[in-house]
């Protein structure tokens, strides 16, 4: 960004960002709404403003900053990264129409370089080699082979992995995927599609002989004109092996205990994604849902607990199921167990989702934007349910909200019926 006027508002915003990364929402947005009502406010500073308004959830407010921040000069990189904060702050105000018209643009070849840049990190080697492949957003591609690259994480790549058929039935000779190794255990075979780990050498061999390159992100802005109805299956490339169950004592826990219905529970996570730390939150706040005694809890945290979340999961009997989860492929396989998945925002929800097992997402208010805002129920998965933070910080509301439907769930004899749904 341009240099700003005021040689204090970067300090103050470093202030704002302290206290957010600290739990301190209300205050940091406090503060930055100070900020905001100073008359020397502004300036080539705006679209720094609206950034920081919206990883504090204030979107309305990050709405009009980011607008005035792109009315300034700046270089493309800046340009392009400053309208993706609008498109997510639109998406978050349920504007999908305006937000996917400059998700559109933004996506195209116009802009090819400054996404590349943004995706390699200035890399001048791969944004010259891709940009002449970059699939344009109205482009034809019956009959060519595409490269799509990783870009997001692994609930990214479940969410957005349904596009693959689009592209399909519109002629495409191939569809190279690029994904890591521990996603494949979780990803059906499919004519015409193939698998890439991208490794330098793989890439490089891939971006030679595939005619256009794009990511997952381009085909939602491609085939996806209304927030409502999903043109695609979730599950469109997304599948379990059968031959690679879970271990005997795996199963064996998940199926002790009677007809209690079986609640999976996951509470964080270590991915570092810009919600945090907001998104994950300590299991010691989910303490009056694991009082509820009509259910069984299991973790499907992976990884050893922390000495709190052992001392709390031993009061409340909940199974840790992590010695087991070793792979996605074994976590799906635990979901088909569960009549209920209870999760923070996660690539696990996602891949429960995606497999249509039952499973109630806690959001916090400044979520990721492709929850639009829903306020229970999503268009991206049938079988999810999603409970909102109406203030950032704060799970009171939701957690009571969830709290109320699992005590009806755990009471209906329907809850019974879903581990074979």
């Amino acid at each position: 960004m341009p240099v700003q006027s005021d040689a204090r508002l970067p300090v103050t915003i470093d202030s704002v960002r302290a206290l957010r990364m600290a739990g301190r929402a209300p205050e940091a947005q406090a503060m930055l709404r100070e900020i905001a009502a100073r008359p020397d406010a502004g300036g080539a500073w705006a679209g720094q403003m609206g950034i920081d308004m919206n990883y504090l959830g204030m979107f309305a407010e990050a709405e009009a900053w980011l607008t005035r921040g792109l009315d300034y000069p700046m270089p493309n990189v800046s340009r392009y990264r400053l309208t993706e904060e609008l498109i997510m702050v639109l998406l978050s105000l349920g504007k999908y129409h305006e937000a996917h018209e400059l998700h559109r643009a933004n996506r195209d070849t116009g802009c090819a370089e400054a996404l590349l840049h943004t995706l390699f990190c200035g890399d001048r080697t791969w944004i010259e080699r891709l940009k002449p492949k970059m699939l344009g957003m109205d482009e034809p591609v019956a009959g060519k082979s595409i490269l799509l690259l990783v870009e997001g994480g692994f609930g990214d790549f479940v969410l957005f992995s349904r596009y693959v058929d689009a592209l399909l039935r519109e002629g495409a000779r191939e569809v190279v995927f690029e994904m890591f190794d521990f996603w494949r255990d979780v990803v059906r075979p499919r004519e015409r599609v193939r698998l890439s780990v991208p490794t330098v050498d793989a890439r490089s061999m891939e971006v030679q002989r595939c005619d256009r390159v794009a990511s997952v992100f381009h085909l939602w802005a491609r085939y996806q004109p209304s927030p409502y109805a999903p043109q695609a299956d979730p599950a469109a490339l997304i599948g379990l092996d059968a031959a690679k169950p879970l271990a005997p004592e795996a199963s064996a826990l998940l199926h002790a205990d009677g007809p209690r219905p079986k609640v999976g529970l996951i509470w964080r996570s270590a991915s570092g994604a810009r919600h945090e730390p907001y998104r994950s939150m300590q299991l010691a706040v989910l303490a009056s849902l694991l009082a509820d005694t009509t259910c069984r809890f299991y973790s499907l945290q992976v990884g050893e607990p922390g000495d709190a979340e052992r001392a709390l999961m031993n009061a409340h009997g909940v199974v840790d199921m992590a010695p087991y989860l070793h792979t996605f492929g074994n976590t799906g396989r635990a979901f088909e167990a569960l009549d209920l998945i209870i999760s923070i925002d996660s690539g696990p929800a996602h891949l429960a989702a995606a497999l249509n097992r039952p499973v109630w997402v806690l959001l916090a208010q400044a979520c990721d934007c492709r929850w639009y805002d829903c306020a229970r129920f999503t268009p991206w998965y049938p079988s999810m349910r999603l409970y909102r933070q109406t203030q950032l910080g704060d799970w009171s509301r939701p957690l009571a909200e969830l709290r109320a439907d699992l005590h009806r769930f755990a009471a209906s004899n329907d809850a019974y019926g879903l581990r074979n749904a």
